[in-house]
């Protein structure tokens, strides 16, 4: 986060402008094309006293893996300006740019209120 208050180059504007960024990323791993199979053998009975095996296959999948797919890098960036009344006490408004997958579902974010800086 960069902020630059005005203070500093003109006194009695309390004004501040600032920047952030920050980017991370989620990391799943990779199983190298390798699917992990489950098997399972069950004997069902039905009410006339027959019984014969059943058997059921399928691929076991990882919950995160089914709901992202692949690695991905995130990010959040954006600008905002702050007014300080005291020296710790100012209502801000500002807006971000949020990167969560890559050309899909990204979105702006505005957030305002009032800071306490302590």
């Amino acid at each position: 986060m960069l902020r630059l208050p005005l203070d500093d180059f003109w006194p009695g504007v309390h004004l501040a402008p600032y920047f952030f960024a920050g980017f991370g990323g989620i990391l799943l791993g990779g199983d190298n094309g390798n699917q992990h199979s489950v098997s399972e053998t069950f004997t069902v009975t039905n009410s006339a006293g027959e019984s014969r095996d059943a058997t059921f296959t399928g691929r076991r999948v990882s919950a995160i893996r089914q709901n992202f797919g692949t690695d991905r890098g995130l990010g959040h960036f954006g600008g905002g300006l702050e007014y300080r009344f005291t020296p710790h006490i100012g209502p801000f408004g500002e807006a971000g740019y949020d990167l969560v997958n890559g050309a899909s579902n990204n979105f702006i974010q505005t957030n305002f209120g009032l800071r306490y800086a302590f």
